[in-house]
């Protein structure tokens, strides 16, 4: 740690450093893929705070995410950073959102959404509820969804890869999150 204020992005150029034939930076504490998807498929961003690496920005990659938006130490990134990556990737097939199940993240991903919709990006979100800390019968809201991301992520992100539509990606999604606790 060369300065406790520069630490989120440092941390980011030393990722994008080690991994630049993956991944690079997109924009203030935005990860992208270094090979950019076509874009006649669906992009698949998520976001969330850092200190929990590899997660989220590690999954950003071929056949997972197309975009990390990231936020300082365990705090979610603003909603004009998130609108920010939304804009990057605007496209005909559409956006998934995917959003774990921090309050800070769900404020940001509403907000965003809803600027994204203003000017025309075509968005979905979905917010995931599993923690397997929580307990099997713990309530959806007090789920992060920290257990099941690598896999969902996965699944979407194929899905997105092969080039299906973002309706189906989102029931995919939706199926694939209801069978996790």
């Amino acid at each position: 740690i060369n300065n406790p204020d520069n630490l989120t992005e440092e941390l980011l150029e030393g990722y994008v450093m080690a991994y630049s034939d993956q991944v690079a930076i997109g924009g203030e504490n935005i990860i992208v893929r270094a090979n950019a998807k076509p874009e006649d498929k669906v992009a698949i961003i998520t976001l969330g705070g850092s200190g929990h690496e590899p997660a989220l920005s590690g999954f950003v990659g071929e056949g997972m995410l197309d975009c990390s938006v990231v936020g300082d130490i365990f705090a979610a990134p603003g909603a004009q950073r998130v609108f920010q990556a939304l804009q990057m990737f605007k496209r005909e097939a559409g956006i998934l959102l995917v959003v774990l199940n921090h309050s800070g993240d769900i404020m940001s991903a509403n907000m965003a959404c809803q600027l994204a919709e203003r000017v025309g990006i075509k968005v979905k979100s979905i917010i995931t509820h599993d923690d397997i800390s929580a307990g099997l019968d713990a309530p959806d809201e007090s789920r992060r969804w920290l257990a099941g991301c690598v896999r969902f992520i996965k699944a979407v992100g194929a899905a997105a890869y092969e080039g299906k539509p973002l309706d189906e990606i989102l029931q995919i999604g939706e199926r694939m999150h209801a069978k996790i606790a």
